[in-house]
């Protein structure tokens, strides 16, 4: 009988695991911000974190330079933010005068150490920082690979749920905060 639990227990967490790196798109938070209009946006929560250089990224940093901010949630183990770290390190040195752009890991194990050597074997051209799982509840955010933009007022223009984007799709999303 305990044998018959423990496999139905792993069976749940492997299909939980699976279900959070499955490449599908979670819609129901794009479609609850799609659905508000523009002047019902929600507000992005305040927020501070210390990358793996040393250096603080918060929100009222970016909106005190008035920059629009992309918020990206990881993990080390993530294969879809796997595909998107090439991407955003491609993209971020053409943006990051216009724009500040943080990588913020999503999982408490994901200490410096692990996120310095990630960064330093994928050549990250952008900022990242170990595993802050607070700051994703705080952004409603339900799992890596997922990319938030807010716009220099403070609110959240989009959020992009468990999807590897493309470059042209991340530029679209880029260019959108800035004009």
């Amino acid at each position: 009988m305990n044998t018959k639990i423990n496999l139905l227990a792993v069976l749940v967490s492997l299909l939980l695991i699976i279900g959070a790196c499955s490449s599908e798109e979670s819609g129901s938070a794009e479609q609850q911000m799609s659905s508000q209009n523009e002047t019902e946006q929600p507000k992005a929560p305040n927020f501070e974190v210390t990358t793996i250089e040393g250096d603080t990224v918060s929100l009222q940093q970016s909106l005190d330079e008035d920059k629009p901010l992309v918020v990206y949630f990881t993990a080390s183990w993530c294969p879809i933010c796997a595909k998107n770290w090439p991407v955003l390190s491609k993209l971020y040195p053409e943006y990051k005068d216009r724009l500040n752009l943080v990588a913020i890991g999503i999982d408490p194990t994901d200490d410096e150490e692990t996120m310095r050597k990630l960064a330093d074997e994928e050549n990250f051209t952008f900022p990242i920082t170990k595993g802050y799982p607070e700051v994703m509840r705080d952004f409603g955010v339900q799992s890596q690979a997922t990319t938030v933009g807010v716009n220099t007022d403070g609110t959240i223009a989009f959020q992009k749920n468990k999807t590897a984007l493309s470059e042209e799709e991340y530029r679209e999303l880029f260019d959108g905060l800035l004009n």
